[in-house]
């Protein structure tokens, strides 16, 4: 299978995404995204190598990716979150409306702030309505699948130990350029060991 990843060049990020400019600083030629990002990852500020990426993949293998992250950094403590990873996964494979529906509604019942109700956001903002009156549509804007999925794996990575999470954050991108390149998507984990792919 050839690239899952939308863009030839790390700028059309910044393109599609203009606000991702304010928290993530644009590359000075044109390189690569998956090369952009582990620029970022062995720059001063790993983490912004994660919110990159989240927004590098179509919105579906964004919710992919950012689902395996939490799954691996044990981000799933409750059976609501499992419940909403579940649904999520769902939704990935399904990527039809009721399936996105119902894990915004399950997102948003579990009333948590964790990792795994993050991803829920992310399925449920990938299409539909801001607005809860059907009569008044207010599409969704474009990064908040992006956003959503950042802010999970952000939240399962600080749960971690310092130590923890700068393998984790290495994992979680070589996972998503692995994928993004066509392969299945590996197992990410916060312990060294070598990959594994499910």
């Amino acid at each position: 299978m050839g690239s899952r990843i939308r863009f030839t060049k790390a700028k059309q990020v910044f393109e599609a995404y203009p606000e991702l400019a304010d928290s993530v600083s644009e590359p000075s030629g044109d390189v690569a995204p998956g090369e952009y990002a582990l620029e970022l990852e062995q720059g001063e500020e790993p983490l912004k190598a994660i919110e990159y990426f989240a927004h590098v993949l179509p919105k579906r293998e964004s919710v992919w990716w950012g689902m395996k992250c939490v799954a691996g950094l044990d981000g799933a403590q409750s059976e609501k979150d499992r419940k909403v990873l579940e649904l999520s996964e769902t939704w990935v494979r399904e990527g039809d409306e009721d399936a996105r529906a119902a894990v915004h509604a399950a997102a948003e019942a579990a009333k948590a702030d964790s990792a795994a109700v993050w991803i829920g956001f992310a399925a449920g903002w990938s299409g539909g309505s801001l607005s809860p009156n059907a009569e008044h549509r207010v599409d969704m804007p474009d990064d908040l699948t992006a956003k959503a999925v950042n802010a999970a794996v952000m939240i399962a990575l600080g749960s971690l130990a310092p130590a923890e999470r700068q393998e984790a954050v290495k994992s979680c991108l070589s996972a998503g350029l692995s994928f993004a390149g066509g392969s299945p998507m590996p197992v990410v984990s916060y312990k060294s060991q070598a990959p594994v792919t499910s």
